[in-house]
């Protein structure tokens, strides 16, 4: 055993310089380089959005802490979605170069009034960023910042950057916190409904259904009923619909630092389709559109405790 101890020794000091050489990138292998981003400004000092994508353009501007949009009109802003794509903007990452100081960028689809972002600091600082074709391999896109190199892009970056409208408009119909609410009172066609919260505890909420005691649980799925209705159209002006028919009505009772709060959603027909209702909260200058299906689905509340209560008799007999 004795004439293997020096072998052994060797192995262990070679395995250690192995370890340590590697460590220390001794062999010379180079280093993957971390990814260009595709623009440096701080996100934080960003006071102005400019967004063009073939033919529609919108801009925002940034008053204070708020998100505000002025063109093409005076939407009410999504401010969660502006921050999240302001997010995405800062971990945009470029690819390789494809041409330095290109005397003519156009062979690459690039103009930033068409299609691109042109960004202003609170200082009057630009920065643009070109989006332009795809690439011949359909790898990625080309962009250009600041009329600089032309780059390589991801293409999903790319089209990240350069969202829907109605991604940063405000498109919510109805808003409320169920831990405020007093009373939600639906009334469409021949069908109607009241659902109550008698109590002013938010953590022990007494919940009726036109006088019949609920589950928390079910409380909260027939408010999401209207709740959660999405709109994936842009608003309206609501005084174009002021002769509209009614489609429904929707009460709400919210209690807000002790004081009760009521607030009316009127549902308007649209004039030319039967495909849309136009929601129009009581003080607001626009109308939002939600699927008449939604709406009707919304007629007919959902009680799951009694089901799975009439399941289980069911079941027994």
């Amino acid at each position: 055993m004795k004439k293997y101890i020096p072998t052994l020794i060797l192995v262990v000091v070679f395995i250690g310089g192995l370890g340590y050489a590697l460590s220390q990138n001794l062999f010379g292998e180079e280093k993957e380089a971390p990814a260009a981003k595709l623009t440096t400004i701080d996100t934080a000092k960003v006071a102005g959005i400019r967004i063009a994508n073939g033919d529609l353009t919108y801009q925002l501007v940034k008053n204070g802490d708020d998100w505000s949009f002025t063109e093409p009109e005076k939407y009410p802003t999504n401010p969660y979605a502006v921050d999240s794509w302001l997010d995405t903007l800062s971990a945009a990452e470029q690819g390789s170069v494809v041409e330095e100081a290109p005397e003519d960028a156009s062979g690459y689809g690039l103009d930033v009034a068409t299609k691109g972002i042109t960004l202003t600091e609170t200082n009057g600082t630009v920065v643009t960023i070109a989006i332009g074709d795809t690439l011949p391999t359909g790898s990625g896109d080309y962009a250009q910042i600041d009329g600089g190199s032309v780059v390589q892009i991801d293409t999903n970056a790319a089209s990240s950057l350069l969202p829907s409208i109605t991604t940063l408009v405000d498109t919510t119909p109805f808003s409320w916190d169920d831990a405020d609410l007093s009373e939600l009172a639906y009334t469409r066609g021949s069908s109607a409904w009241t659902l109550t919260n008698s109590s002013s505890d938010e953590t022990s909420p007494v919940w009726k259904l036109d006088g019949q005691a609920i589950e928390d649980t079910d409380a909260a799925t027939i408010s999401g009923s209207l709740k959660y209705i999405a709109s994936d159209r842009l608003p309206v002006k609501a005084s174009t619909l002021a002769s509209a028919k009614k489609d429904f009505a929707l009460k709400l009772v919210t209690r807000e630092n002790g004081k009760a709060e009521t607030r009316i959603y009127t549902g308007k027909q649209d004039p030319d389709t039967d495909l849309i209702v136009w929601v129009i909260p009581e003080g607001s200058e626009w109308a939002y559109a939600v699927k008449p299906d939604d709406l009707k689905t919304a007629e007919t509340p959902v009680i799951a405790s009694a089901e799975e209560s009439e399941a289980a008799e069911t079941d027994g007999e």
